[in-house]
């Protein structure tokens, strides 16, 4: 009787297990948590934008990203092919361009998130939200700002910048006598790209200290090649978006080449790195 009772209790002790494990049920409140391979978490930008959509959350080593929704959460999902080998710390970086760089310390063990350690709860969320705070502000024009297609004559356009906090390093690649060395121009009805570079031969890279006195550079564009550049604009609305990168000391170089593989260059990839910025308004008219 005695070993038939062990057994009974020893099968019932492992159904539960069983059950437990298959769930991945809380023992405190019931709810079912999130497998072992899935992260959560929530972003807060603090700027008087009600939108949190578009930060950048990329995990370190495996070189997974993500962004976040208009609410500022996010989820993160491990691939089905990962290594059960795959163990260690690894860095999970949340990334606008112009504000703060913040980071969050993820373990895996086993090739699986460890829930519980490092910056996540028993139930696979970031402990904490994320807070991020704007570094620069950025804020173009462009004059004049509506033209007609035959329009012959220069147009300016103005980036000025300002730090929030302290000073900011920025750097102005193709930079020719102070100049912004390329221009983007989206066209907001068909999402059609433009660039406009003066220099394409330059291999400069211009750093400037942004301070909390706002600072401005420009460049002058003409349509139609009017000054021997292929830049053909077609009539509509566009915005306008200065070519430059804001410097960031621990933002790692794997992670601006994960949002593609020309992003450090004047093509349309420099467009999918986040900023929190007023582009210039342009409008070519018939």
């Amino acid at each position: 009787m005695k070993g038939q009772k062990a057994f009974v209790v020893w099968s019932a002790a492992l159904f539960c297990a069983v059950i437990f494990y298959a769930c991945t049920e809380s023992p405190f409140d019931g709810t079912v948590a999130p497998a072992p391979t899935k992260i959560t978490g929530r972003v807060d930008l603090l700027d008087t934008f009600n939108d949190e959509k578009g930060v950048y959350v990329w995990l370190s080593g495996l070189n997974l990203g993500t962004y976040t929704d208009s609410t500022g959460a996010f989820s993160l999902e491990l691939p089905k092919n990962v290594s059960k080998d795959l163990n260690g710390t690894f860095t999970l970086y949340f990334y606008v361009a112009n504000y703060n760089l913040n980071t969050a310390e993820i373990v895996i063990r086993n090739g699986q998130f460890l829930f519980g350690f490092g910056a996540l709860t028993a139930q696979g969320r970031i402990k904490d939200t994320i807070k991020m705070f704007k570094i620069l502000d950025i804020k173009t024009i462009v004059d004049p700002p509506i033209v007609r297609r035959s329009y012959a004559g220069p147009i300016d356009m103005l980036v000025t910048l300002q730090a929030i906090v302290d000073s900011v390093a920025v750097i102005f690649p193709k930079s020719v006598g102070g100049l912004v060395g390329g221009i983007f121009f989206r066209h907001l009805q068909t999402g059609q790209i433009f660039i406009d570079i003066p220099d394409v031969g330059a291999d400069t890279r211009e750093t400037v200290m942004i301070g909390r006195e706002p600072r401005s550079r420009r460049q002058v564009f003409q349509l139609d090649g009017t000054n021997f550049r292929e830049l053909f604009l077609p009539p509509g609305r566009y915005h306008v978006i200065p070519f430059f990168f804001v410097a960031h000391e621990n933002l790692p170089r794997e992670l601006l080449l994960s949002l593609g593989e020309h992003v450090e260059e004047p093509t349309t990839d420099y467009l999918k790195i986040p900023f929190r910025r007023e582009d210039g308004q342009f409008q070519v008219i018939e």
